[in-house]
């Protein structure tokens, strides 16, 4: 049997032969690029994020206001305390401007702390007292710094930078992003590249000038929608790598009839403010 071919076949076969060994190289190097190529945008995670807990319109209208009661667990080098605790919230077109109020309620004790869009204020025990500069802080902190704050964060002028990525379980990753507020204050956030929701974030504060900072990290788990809103029901607290506090919410109320004034205490009417 004659296997010769002819010249013109011969030529033919060695430019698909060239071809083919072109395209598995362009292909090969396509894949390259794509696995080593630029960043994903920080807004375009941050906007997915957004609409997979609810959309901005949920944010402004469904939470506009609510009521979140939590059992809490504090955990020191002494031992645990639990006890649980009420938050109340109405949302303004600013964060810093958010009226908040948390009442805790521990064995023996009760501690109210409030803002009610000029200063904040404090009970214990029934009695008023003057919060101390620390406690603002940690106060404030723990709003501007919250997981609600990169949902907000076009609102409030903050600006978004893309850090990394990092494994997280199988087949997935998370997206590590920095949200810069105009005075440099920085919360890191990892959210997850299958799910969109927010894991972990990070910020760090000083409880004075001189002070060493101290470096908060959050864990949320156990997500549910309550009223079209994704919701982390569980929230872990590391302080300087040490698990100092977790939460757990039992009853979620938004769009609630909830008005400005129970916001504010003076004096012997701090305590009904507080009440529901």
């Amino acid at each position: 049997m004659d296997f010769r071919i002819s010249a013109h076949a011969a030529a033919r076969l060695v430019f698909i032969l060239v071809l083919l060994t072109f395209l598995w190289v362009w292909l090969a190097a396509s894949g390259a690029e794509a696995r080593t190529g630029k960043d994903p945008s920080a807004e375009e995670l941050v906007e997915r994020a957004i609409l997979v807990y609810g959309s901005r319109a949920a944010i402004y209208t469904v939470q506009r206001n609510g009521i979140l009661r939590s059992q809490v667990k504090f955990i020191t080098p002494e031992g645990t305390r639990e006890g649980r605790s009420v938050m109340k919230f109405i949302r303004k077109p600013l964060l810093a401007e958010d009226l908040r109020l948390i009442e805790l309620e521990l064995p023996d004790t009760k501690f109210v702390i409030g803002f009610d869009g000029k200063q904040t204020w404090s009970t214990y025990n029934g009695e008023k007292i003057t919060p101390s500069p620390e406690t603002v802080a940690a106060f404030r902190a723990a709003h501007m710094h919250s997981y609600e704050a990169l949902l907000r964060y076009k609102e409030n002028q903050a600006k978004l930078q893309y850090v990394t990525s990092k494994p997280f379980g199988p087949n997935n990753e998370l997206d590590v992003i920095d949200m810069i507020y105009p005075d440099g204050a920085r919360t890191r956030y990892e959210i997850s590249r299958r799910s969109a929701r927010i894991i972990y974030l990070e910020y760090e504060m000083k409880s004075s000038p001189q002070a060493e900072p101290t470096k908060y990290r959050l864990y949320f788990k156990d997500f549910q929608y309550i009223q079209n809103s994704l919701v982390p029901f569980v929230t872990i607290v590391f302080e300087n790598g040490r698990q100092v506090e977790e939460r757990k919410i039992v009853e979620v109320a938004y769009s609630v009839q909830l008005e400005e004034k129970v916001f504010k205490a003076s004096g012997q009417d701090a305590e009904a403010a507080t009440k529901p």
